[in-house]
């Protein structure tokens, strides 16, 4: 077998199998799949570890497995819905410990009757901020197209009674309005990783995929001018930034986005350089959420980042 770029073997799959699942790996058909789908160990554990056979082996993983939602009170009064079998985010938002730094940004740059975006909502934890910081009179577009999470972010509108300050669109957000193909994985401990496939290419192996929405925010009816908006999905952010460039050009707002660069070349066929390039053309530098500029882009790593015009 040739070697595999993140170093790992047919031996690494057959040991996570026995340590994890207390058993070998049932054939050499399902070794390839694993080394196919993983870019490191930590990979490859995730997989097993969201597995249901370990879950049904490990029912007090994390307290919880099982699609369990409960209330969360934000720090401001807000409350917000939250899935606790969702380890990753859910589980971090309950603990206090989920973009801590990100979420301060957002409440410090916006105002009372300010506009602003969240592309790639989850459950709503950004909307939620969002929707209490620009108040009675401000308007949050939330985007969420993975059935789940929606439901969600439409709860905790009601709970808030938002219903007037946050609207909610079923829908991904690219370079063009129609449709487009969502994969998600079957078996998951963290609800926030659904992305679009890029045409003539596949999803990871496991996946199932539905076709949702797709919309340019320059297609549709907002309020203007956008002071922030805020886009985590999944690396279709220069696809989102395609069909936007219309709304940047004429309201300049922050942006508060992700960056990962395996995403990027995954879901929109770039790297985090030439998205990075992308948006120096539009006028916007990079920074970190506290200001740092961001000289160089991350091989691997997931990061925050602001953009913030020059």
């Amino acid at each position: 077998m040739p070697d595999h770029p993140g170093g790992l073997t047919r031996e690494h799959v057959v040991w996570a199998y026995r340590l994890l699942l207390d058993r070998d790996p049932e054939s050499d058909d399902v070794i390839g799949p694993k080394l196919a789908g993983s870019r490191d160990t930590r990979e490859l554990r995730h997989h097993l570890m969201t597995s249901s056979e370990f879950q049904e082996k490990n029912r007090d993983y994390a307290h919880t497995n099982d699609r369990t939602i409960v209330i969360k009170e934000l720090e401001n009064g807000v409350r917000l819905f939250v899935d606790l079998s969702d380890h990753v985010i859910g589980l971090n938002i309950v603990r206090g410990q989920y973009e801590r730094d990100a979420t301060e940004l957002v409440r410090r740059s916006l105002h009372p009757g300010d506009i602003a975006i969240d592309a790639g909502a989850h459950i709503g934890l950004f909307a939620m901020e969002m929707a209490a910081a620009v108040g009675a009179g401000g308007v949050v577009y939330a985007f969420e197209p993975f059935g789940p999470n929606a439901d969600l972010v439409e709860r905790s509108i009601a709970e808030n009674q938002f219903e007037k300050r946050v609207v909610l669109r079923r829908s991904a957000v690219g370079a063009e309005s129609g449709t487009a193909t969502l994969t998600f994985p079957v078996e998951t401990l963290n609800t926030g990783g659904a992305y679009i496939v890029r045409p003539g290419t596949a999803p990871m192996p496991g996946n199932r995929t539905t076709e949702v929405p797709i919309v340019a925010l320059d297609d549709l009816d907002i309020r203007r001018p956008v002071r922030l908006i805020k886009m985590d999905v999944e690396g279709a952010e220069p696809l989102v930034v395609r069909g936007a460039t219309r709304l940047l050009a004429e309201d300049r707002p922050l942006i508060v986005s992700e960056l990962h660069p395996a995403q990027l070349e995954r879901v929109s066929g770039v790297s985090a350089a030439a998205f990075l390039d992308q948006m120096r053309a539009l006028g916007y530098r990079a920074t970190t959420i506290d200001g740092a500029p961001i000289d160089r882009t991350p091989h691997d790593a997931l990061a925050s980042v602001v953009f913030r015009t020059n």
